[in-house]
């Protein structure tokens, strides 16, 4: 089958490695495909190409649809606290990741894993099942399974404001929040009117009584409070500076202890 592929090219690899050793052929639009394939393609296509190919075209979103519609499922996913994730793979049409489930798989989101390595692990399950499920749907293996409007929800476009810490969270939402933000845009507080990025961190859990951000002084760094425990850096960048350990941060930044950061 004549296949035209729309796909981000950081996984468009998986894709067409998994198309090709199905032994389907990759054509552009102008090679009279029989089906298109999206894969985070990120741009719209317009109608006209979208109703050349013969089959249509199927898209796969990386998320168990309708839940999380939209540009940034897989962040949205971790930001929530979520503990299974999945993909979709649907017929496209004119609504935005609307179209009826050919397949779909759960995923489990592991603690540590942050959006890159999210993502990259759901597209690589998705081109496992993308060969068996086109050829289980255009020999009419599988019923199409229309997707419920009323359990839809949506993602938004992610931006730089979106990375900016309230203290006044727990120390697991904080966390949640460099793990679905880092290291693009980043997730930052400020110190002396400076951007300081929190790039990793763990968390300690326990009640405390110190101000929302104040900085503490620890053996190997520092920790900032928050609601209901602390936020212990384990890597940052200030504004301008190269990534760095808290503890060798602190060896020009000492007047940092005792702050509080905004």
């Amino acid at each position: 089958m004549k296949i035209v592929f729309f796909g981000n090219p950081k996984f468009a690899p998986f894709y067409l490695a998994a198309l090709n050793g199905a032994g389907h052929e990759i054509v552009g639009i102008e090679g009279a495909p029989d089906l298109g394939v999206i894969a985070y393609y990120g741009k719209i296509i317009p109608r006209k190409t979208l109703e050349i190919p013969k089959h249509g075209f199927i898209n796969i979103h990386p998320s168990l649809l309708p839940r999380y519609r939209g540009p940034s499922p897989v962040r949205t996913a971790i930001l929530a606290g979520d503990k299974i994730t999945g993909v979709t793979i649907h017929i496209t049409v004119p609504k935005v990741d609307a179209g009826p489930i050919i397949a779909q798989k759960e995923f489990p989101i592991n603690p540590e894993d942050n959006y890159e390595a999210l993502e990259e692990k759901l597209f690589r399950e998705a081109a496992g099942m993308l060969p068996r499920a086109i050829e289980d749907w255009l020999s009419g293996k599988i019923i199409l399974k229309e997707q419920d409007e009323s359990k839809a929800t949506y993602t938004k476009i992610i931006k730089t404001e979106d990375g900016h810490i309230n203290w006044g969270r727990t120390p697991e939402e904080i966390l949640r929040q460099i793990r679905a933000l880092s290291p693009n845009p980043g997730v930052f507080t400020f110190f002396e009117k400076k951007r300081l990025l929190i790039l990793k961190a763990k968390t300690e859990i326990y009640p405390n009584e110190k101000s929302p951000g104040e900085v503490i002084k620890t053996s190997a760094g520092f920790k900032i409070s928050c609601k209901n425990g602390f936020l212990i850096p384990l890597r940052v960048k200030l504004e301008g500076k190269k990534e760095t350990a808290p503890e060798a941060f602190l060896h020009g930044h000492r007047d940092i202890i005792g702050k509080i950061l905004t």
